[in-house]
C-alpha cells in the first residue's frame, strides 16, 4: 500500500537552515541504496496515522526491490550535503494492468474516471526523515520526480486524513478520483487521486537552501 508522511508544514521558517540536494536515482541506484532508503521509510511511517513497525519496513525493501523492474521506474532522494545521509526519497514507474495496485483501483473507479490509469505514472512512495520535515523538502521530492515525465497523468493514493501532505496534493492540483477506498484487510479508508500532467505539469526548480 501506499501512503505519504506529511512533507511540508508552514512552519519550516522557524528551522534552522540545511543544504539538501535532490538527486536523480536509477534502478541500480535505488538498490544500491535500499538499507538508506529502508531507514527513512521506518521513521518516516513510525508515527500515526500510520504506525509501521520494523516488519512493514521489510516487507517495503522487498516491494522496492521488485518495483524498479518496472517500466519507466524512477527515484529522486534527498541527501544532505553535509554529511552525505539519505534523508528523503520518492519514487514511481508506469502504471499498467496485471499489477496490484492498478488492478485494485480499475476495478473501483467509475467509469467515467477510469481512462486516468491508461498509461498513467503510478506515483509510489514519498518519505521523509521526521527530522527533514517541515523545510519543503517533500515539495521538492513530489515535483521532482514528476518533472518531465512522459506519461499523461499520475496517479496515487493516500490515506484519508486531512494531513499536510493532503494539502501538498491538492495545493499541486491532485483530484481526487475515488474516496472512501479500502485496501484488502484494510480497515481504514484511503483516497484514490489523479493528476493532470497534460495541464499541471510541475517546473522544477535548482536545488536552494532547504
Amino acid at each position: 500500500m501506499r501512503s505519504y508522511p506529511d512533507p511540508c508544514s508552514h512552519l519550516s521558517h522557524r528551522l534552522p537552515p540545511v543544504t539538501i540536494a535532490i538527486v536523480p536515482y536509477s534502478a541500480a541506484d535505488t538498490l544500491a541504496a535500499r538499507d538508506a532508503i529502508r531507514a527513512v521509510y521506518a521513521a518516516a511511517f513510525a508515527a500515526p496515522p500510520y504506525e509501521r513497525g520494523p516488519a512493514a519496513a521489510a516487507a517495503f525493501a522487498d516491494t522496492l526491490a521488485r518495483h524498479v523492474e518496472r517500466q519507466a521506474f524512477r527515484c529522486r532522494v534527498a541527501r544532505d550535503t553535509v554529511n552525505g545521509r539519505i534523508v528523503g526519497f520518492t519514487y514511481g514507474y508506469r502504471s499498467a494492468p496485471g499489477q496490484w495496485w492498478h488492478n485494485l483501483v480499475a476495478t473501483a473507479l467509475d467509469p467515467p474516471v477510469r481512462p486516468w490509469l491508461e498509461g498513467a505514472f503510478e506515483f509510489v512512495e514519498l518519505a521523509l526523515d521526521p527530522a527533514y520535515q517541515g523545510r519543503g523538502i517533500g515539495g521538492r521530492l513530489h515535483d521532482a520526480l514528476l518533472v518531465e515525465v512522459p506519461q499523461p497523468t499520475a496517479v496515487l493514493s493516500t490515506r484519508q486524513v486531512e494531513t499536510a501532505a493532503l494539502a501538498l496534493y491538492r495545493k499541486r492540483g491532485w483530484q481526487t478520483l475515488r474516496p472512501d477506498f479500502y485496501f484488502p484487510g484494510g480497515p481504514a479508508p484511503w483516497l484514490i487521486l489523479g493528476l493532470d500532467l497534460r495541464r499541471q505539469r510541475p517546473a522544477y526548480p535548482p536545488d536552494r537552501r532547504a
